[in-house]
């Protein structure tokens, strides 16, 4: 890319790929000037029952703002955010909400800054891994890049522990969702099929969560069905076998808790991402460790990690895959106010 300026819409483009909960994808924007846009969040895509203090929504939001940042610097330019006061979302905010105003100008230097087609490229895998561990010098950056924002990437090849964490995973999986209004808050996201996926462009398809879709829609709008012991044993063993392969951990610590603790964390969350896709290294997020109070619990003993000093907000699993499914995004006029 040359130092055009570019225009608002170029650079959702490339933002409009970033991961948000659920895929959910609750931002939407409106252009001012040529130099200031501003960045609102739909309450109507807000997780109530599944994301309640609203904190892994704000980090994608601070993901968001990353990506736009980030193809702004390929034009020679950056973004300068003014957050909004509010700690918390507005779950009941009868239209589009601001979250921050965006602010184009010209960057001091490129330096080091990341190619915004890995924006494009980057996906999550929930794909079977192939067995090699992540190398030592990729996860020393993850480790570095972490460490600079102020934060601690810590990641695992032992055996022991990898089986006690995708195990205890599992289990957590299939034990939230029989949380009547988390499940039946996520019925409207469920896309069992390539043609509401494509329609919707939005929420959980079939294909990316690696379940047969006739499957997934029963679980979530006739979940009596799966009370058997025999049939979620047969799910538990699809999921489980999902996760053959893995041979690295990884869990981020650090400040997270205040509004702009979970901005911070988005924006490194979506460098270290990127940083993966730049080595062909696949992230699959746990999130269900992390949100369920037991499984935390159980999860932060089985590691040794006390919480009093920082909290642990992110648990993934890192490795190669086949080239996983890209999940649709809604798309640039659909963003716009």
């Amino acid at each position: 890319m040359n130092a055009v300026k570019p225009i608002w819409q170029e650079l959702i483009e490339y933002a409009r790929w970033t991961p948000s909960p659920h895929n959910v994808q609750p931002w939407r924007m409106k252009i001012l000037s040529k130099n200031e846009a501003h960045l609102y969040y739909d309450s109507s895509r807000l997780l109530r029952e599944n994301d309640p203090t609203s904190e892994y929504t704000i980090l994608g939001f601070g993901m968001f703002i990353e990506s736009l940042d980030i193809a702004a610097r390929a034009f020679g330019q950056k973004i300068e955010a003014i957050h909004e006061a509010e700690e918390r979302l507005d779950y009941n905010s009868p239209s589009p909400k601001l979250f921050a105003r965006l602010f184009l100008s010209e960057a001091a230097s490129q330096g080091d800054d990341y190619d915004p087609d890995l924006i494009r490229k980057r996906r999550t895998s929930r794909l079977h891994y192939d067995g090699k561990r992540v190398a030592d010098s990729i996860l020393n950056s993850f480790s570095n890049m972490a460490s600079e924002s102020g934060h601690t990437f810590t990641p695992t090849s032992d055996k022991t522990l990898l089986k006690f964490i995708i195990g205890l995973n599992s289990i957590t999986l299939f034990s939230d969702l029989e949380n009547d209004k988390g499940r039946d808050e996520l019925r409207g996201w469920i896309r069992p099929n390539r043609k509401l996926a494509s329609a919707k462009r939005d929420g959980l398809w079939s294909q990316c969560m690696r379940f047969p879709g006739w499957v997934m829609k029963n679980f979530f709008f006739h979940h009596e069905w799966f009370h058997a012991s025999g049939i979620r044993k047969i799910l538990g063993w699809v999921y489980d076998r999902s996760m053959k392969g893995t041979a690295t951990v990884a869990w981020i610590s650090g400040a997270f808790g205040s509004r702009s603790d979970c901005v911070a964390a988005g924006r490194l969350m979506q460098r270290l991402w990127l940083e993966a896709t730049k080595h062909n290294v696949y992230f699959h997020p746990f999130g269900s460790l992390i949100s369920n109070p037991e499984s935390n619990r159980m999860f932060l003993n089985g590691i040794g990690f006390n919480e009093e000093k920082e909290k642990l907000w992110f648990l993934l699993r890192l490795g190669y895959s086949s080239e996983p499914p890209r999940s649709f995004r809604l798309r640039t006029e659909e963003i716009l106010l």
